[in-house]
């Protein structure tokens, strides 16, 4: 082997824990920008949860009245924004790999960590799901609130609905 040879050879050697790093780097990663629409309230927290299978949505709906929404191991991520005086909340999610994933948020006006709901077990905190999804007397199903992350960023409004004592349904345009 000439020298030159073997000086390449070395150099690939010592170069090697440097460059493999950067190739298991996701080229495909992209961004979700969520933007919460309806907001009526400046107090309490907007809680949102990022959520990559059927189980950790239907496990995180379980738990939205309970103090361990945001705590759930089993979310791909989570945030929770104070409400503001503008009554505007948004978030941006990076480096998401091409999936299905869906979105539970809801408007913690109390503060007190989890989603109130009435003894007939509807909320009366503002709530909302990727595609804007409702169920039917309940929840709305994964595959209704899935969506599609590909390799481009991806812009989601998201329109909070409201059951409050007047029963009246906002957000909806």
């Amino acid at each position: 082997m000439t020298t030159e040879a073997s000086l390449k050879v070395l150099l690939m050697r010592l170069l090697s824990p440097v460059l493999l790093p950067l190739v298991a780097l996701p080229v495909n990663a992209s961004e979700l920008r969520i933007s919460v629409d309806g907001i009526r309230s400046q107090h309490g927290s907007v809680l949102i949860g990022l959520y990559d299978s059927f189980s950790s949505f239907n496990r995180a709906i379980a738990l939205s009245d309970k103090d361990g929404f945001l705590n759930d191991p089993n979310r791909f991520a989570a945030v929770a924004l104070r409400a503001n005086a503008a009554m505007k909340s948004a978030v941006v999610f990076t480096n998401l790999s091409p999936g299905q994933y869906a979105i539970i948020l809801f408007h913690d006006e109390n503060g007190n960590g989890k989603l109130d709901k009435n003894a007939f077990g509807v909320p009366t905190e503002p709530y909302g799901f990727s595609n804007n999804a409702q169920g039917f007397l309940g929840p709305p199903a994964f595959e209704k609130a899935m969506m599609q992350i590909g390799t481009s960023n991806k812009d989601v409004h998201i329109a909070l609905v409201f059951h409050g004592a007047s029963g009246a349904s906002g957000g909806n345009p």
